[in-house]
């Protein structure tokens, strides 16, 4: 990871400027040539979109095939598949995902509490009423992320959702990691799809034959599925657009450096642009941190993905002070903020 000493060289580094990531307006087309009206991307989408619509599943089964491998039968997974991977998932893993759903449920339990209450004043009030159906996108394919299942499905379970949906590509066998599919039934999803892509957004936006139409999608995925969220937004709801993930650390010389390290790594092998970062006070957990992540990364199955985005993307900085670490917190506005320092809850409330 590069390694940057001074606040000012950080706050350098970590400039949100569009030329920087790449936002900057397109470059003037050259004389006599014409601009393309559509980028690649939406073009590719826009057309899978029209076809799902048009053909449900039918494109769904081609698109399946084509872009993920599988030659599938049936788009739904089946009762016998969710029981034969509660076989192939290890206790412990069953148990940390057992202990993750009453954690999530209670966190959002308290929540709604909070944001649940209707109010009725003068004749004007507000009334909060949980959706019918909403469907989930988790990405799969080439990794795992049962954390996303429980972290998207068991909110709406909370918030009172009739009926939750998941969306996930299949691996080329046509089969769905039994990871994801134990935390979907574990957080009580109704029904697991096996599509990905812009297809399995479309639908999740139109209806199929087999796929019922949801009032909202949610969840994380690659440029096409949330080019594909964009343009469906409005046919149906969608909670976000989410870019490639940020992490941000600050720690000071309590921190774990071995922590440190795994936090970063597992922010990295989500996708090659996700910016895994980390401000520290502490030069030797600076130096400690680096080695650590070279150790962890030589394990990692995914460190290909890891490994280039931590060299692209990854940075530590080493700052004089907390007051400097959170002013470039601040500054950078990441997804996700990790405070790892001898006392917390003292500097909780200066991150804005």
């Amino acid at each position: 990871m590069k390694i940057v000493k001074g606040f000012e060289k950080a706050k350098l580094v970590l400039s949100r400027d569009a030329s920087c990531i790449g936002l900057c307006l397109p470059a003037p087309a050259s004389k006599g040539k014409t601009r393309d009206k559509e980028p690649p991307t939406e073009k590719i989408v826009r057309k899978i979109l029209r076809e799902v619509r048009r053909k449900g599943d039918d494109a769904l089964l081609k698109y399946t095939k084509k872009l993920d491998g599988a030659k599938l039968k049936s788009l739904e997974v089946t009762r016998d598949e969710i029981s034969e991977a509660y076989q192939k998932v290890d206790k412990a893993l069953l148990s940390a995902l057992e202990l993750a759903t009453k954690r999530i449920e209670e966190f959002h339990t308290a929540c709604r509490q909070i944001l649940e209450s209707g109010f009725l004043s003068h004749g004007v009030g507000r009334q909060v009423t949980p959706l019918s159906r909403v469907g989930i996108y988790i990405p799969g394919g080439t990794a795992a992320y049962p954390s996303t299942v429980l972290m998207t499905a068991i909110p709406a379970r909370v918030a009172g959702v009739a009926e939750t949906l998941v969306a996930t590509p299949p691996k080329k066998d046509g089969t769905i990691a039994p990871s994801v599919l134990v935390a979907a039934d574990i957080a009580k999803v109704a029904r697991v799809f096996k599509i990905g892509g812009a297809q399995a957004i479309a639908a999740l936006a139109f209806g199929t034959e087999s796929v019922p139409k949801v009032d909202k999608i949610c969840g994380p995925g690659n440029v096409f599925v949330i080019t594909a969220k964009k343009m469906v937004y409005g046919v149906v709801d969608i909670e976000s657009l989410p870019g490639p993930s940020e992490l941000m650390i600050v720690a000071d010389d309590s921190a774990d450096a071995s922590f440190c390290a795994a936090d970063l790594i597992a922010q990295a092998e989500h996708d090659p642009l996700a910016s895994a970062i980390l401000i520290t006070t502490s030069p030797k957990l600076a130096d400690s941190v680096d080695n650590e992540i070279k150790l962890q990364l030589a394990k990692l199955e995914r460190q290909a993905i890891a490994r280039e985005a931590l060299e692209t993307k990854g940075v530590i900085a080493v700052v004089a002070s907390l007051d400097e670490a959170i002013e470039l917190v601040n500054l950078y506005a990441p997804e996700h903020v990790s405070l790892m320092l001898q006392d917390p809850s003292n500097h909780v409330l200066r991150i804005r």
